[in-house]
């Protein structure tokens, strides 16, 4: 356990403040926002929670070679490996098109049915111009995710602490004029975060060109028989990412119809609730590539102790978030906003948000360790039941019936997170009390091989 905890510790360290990294540049642009005004920040923070659902949801696709590379690291597999990334670039570009194409259809969907009013305008300025960026997102990505697998993760905490720090100077530059610059307001805020992906993906190119070489950075020709295995694990682990993120991006467009203030508290609310998932969502990626090994690698007893020590640590850290947004609710609030309402309501929305964090640790951490077994399916079926027929339709009620309004759509969120949570975690306890049937994903190809 000892040993465990500090390998653990020596690769999450740096995969959750990596996390967060990612997640600071949208915070960024919230608080920068929020000093535009509040029709600003409430245009912002629906084009983003709009832009990021589509995203991640694609990411997700992606996330099936979190098990390829972390299982062909743990059985030695160099060869697979460097397959597996000239492959990935493929199903990049696929999941790319795919994003691209719902982006543009979802936003003139919006722009043209949706009530005309600057918060209208605000969304569509800053659309049109960060969906410039989708390039650099995913290609990003599956860098990242490589070298995870090989447990070098130090080189992108400095790769994204850098882009963060300019894309704040940027935010200040293009979005608030500072410096001379022309005050473009919100598409200065979309266009420094296009600025700053692109320099996040030529670091991380030029990182990995220094390592493996012109060969390692090179494209094969796509094969569709393995673009076929990588979605089929990769489809239901989106899947379960687009239900979780749908079920929030469904209420932010309710949320919407209830008025700029309750738009502007719910996505203040909302980012600091997404930067704090950032961390344990860092410990989940740690689990998938700590169970994933010792599954290659055939340690089953390794694996169990992984995953659980992952969702512990996972525990800890969204207790002390709670203990924060419990006591400093007004406080946190004001950074983004001097809106008086906006903070009032956004205060006791950050009390629900206290309730769910141990929950919402939970269930993304075990979601993770689910992953390096291979187990993408039941992540899927846990959010489907616990977001819609529980979450969702609770929070409907609680809104509109008994009109509670965006706090009670709060509630009902917080309760579908806390049954995800309960359901991910009896199925990780069953799987993983006898890991001797698991096989790795590497096992088929082999037997494939050695039959030919």
């Amino acid at each position: 356990m000892r040993a465990e905890l500090r390998a653990t510790l020596k690769l999450a360290g740096p995969i959750v403040l990596g996390q967060a990294g990612h997640m600071s540049m949208a915070l960024v642009d919230t608080l920068v926002a929020g000093h535009i005004s509040t029709t600003a920040l409430a245009g912002l923070g629906l084009a983003s929670n709009f832009f990021w659902t589509f995203t991640t949801v694609c990411s997700g696709a992606l996330l099936a070679f979190d098990t390829y590379f972390s299982q062909a690291v743990g059985a030695g597999d160099e060869r697979s490996l460097s397959e597996y990334l000239g492959q990935s670039f493929w199903s990049c570009i696929v999941v790319g098109l795919v994003s691209a194409a719902f982006l543009v259809a979802g936003g003139l969907a919006y722009l043209t049915w949706g009530a005309p009013s600057a918060t209208r305008d605000a969304f569509g300025v800053y659309i049109w111009t960060i969906i410039w960026c989708l390039p650099s997102l995913f290609f990003f990505f599956i860098i990242q995710r490589y070298w995870q697998a090989r447990q070098v993760v130090v080189p992108f905490v400095v790769i994204i602490v850098a882009a963060n720090v300019m894309n704040l100077l940027a935010c200040l530059a293009l979005g608030l004029g500072h410096w001379g610059f022309p005050r473009l307001e919100v598409r200065g805020l979309a266009l420094a975060t296009v600025i700053s992906r692109y320099a996040m993906l030529v670091a991380a190119m030029v990182f990995t060109w220094m390592k493996l070489g012109s060969p390692g950075l090179r494209i094969p020709a796509i094969a569709w028989d393995q673009q076929r295995r990588y979605f089929k694990l990769g489809l239901p682990a989106a899947s379960h990412t687009a239900l979780e993120i749908g079920a929030f991006t469904i209420a932010t467009f309710v949320v919407a119809s209830l008025g700029a203030t309750a738009l502007a508290a719910h996505h203040v609310s909302l980012m600091m609730a997404a930067f704090t998932f950032m961390f344990p969502l860092g410990f989940s990626s740690a689990a998938a590539v700590r169970v994933g090994t010792f599954i290659g690698a055939r340690q089953f007893r390794r694996a169990r102790v992984a995953g659980w020590l992952c969702i512990g640590l996972s525990v800890l850290v969204m207790s002390g978030f709670a203990i924060v947004y419990l006591a400093l609710p007004k406080v946190l609030l004001g950074c983004f906003t001097s809106d008086a309402d906006v903070i009032a309501l956004g205060a006791r929305i950050l009390f629900i948000v206290a309730l769910f964090q141990i929950g919402d640790g939970i269930q993304v951490s075990t979601t993770g360790a689910l992953r390096g077994l291979g187990n993408t399916r039941a992540a899927m079926v846990a959010n489907l039941i616990g977001h819609y027929p529980i979450g969702l339709a609770l929070g409907f009620l609680l809104c509109f019936r008994l009109d509670y309004g965006v706090v009670g759509l709060w509630t009902g969120l917080a309760i579908g997170l806390i049954s995800v949570a309960t359901m991910l975690l009896r199925v990780w306890n069953r799987e993983t009390v006898d890991l001797s049937s698991v096989r790795s994903i590497l096992e088929p190809e082999k037997s494939a091989v050695g039959e030919l």
